[in-house]
């Protein structure tokens, strides 16, 4: 196993979650809404407290990622479907009934976006890793 390339991957997955989710957090509390929530530096400190989520969801989409690629290949097949078991395992909401019921439109906008960040993640995780020649 190559640990400077998971590690490289871990980042860049992580980078890829923190973005998402800061992009989310100002769209959702200061542009989409006809008064903002929370002020600028208020959103600064949230963003701040992101990153090690993002460094711990990287880390395990990118070893999860690791451990599949050898029985289902190289590629973006594989790392989609990492990405989509991830988001399975991360999201236990989305299978309730009371999420779909609450806001359809709604609810499939917030789990298109959280699955396509869960993807793009493994991804570029996964574009990263390259294995140690024997």
């Amino acid at each position: 196993m190559n640990w400077q390339r998971i590690w490289t991957g871990a980042a860049v997955g992580a980078g890829a979650f923190w973005l998402f989710d800061v992009a989310n957090l100002i769209l959702t509390q200061r542009v989409l809404v006809s008064e903002p929530n929370l002020m600028w530096n208020e959103i600064f400190s949230i963003a701040g407290s992101l990153v090690v989520t993002s460094l711990v969801s990287g880390f395990l989409l990118c070893w999860l990622y690791v451990l599949a690629r050898p029985r289902l290949g190289p590629g973006p097949k594989t790392a989609l479907l990492v990405g989509t078991v991830g988001f399975a395992f991360a999201n236990p909401q989305f299978f309730s009934i009371t999420v779909w019921l609450s806001s359809f439109t709604g609810a499939f906008i917030l789990l298109a976006c959280t699955w396509l960040k869960f993807a793009l993640a493994t991804y570029l995780a996964g574009w990263q890793y390259i294995e140690k020649a024997p």
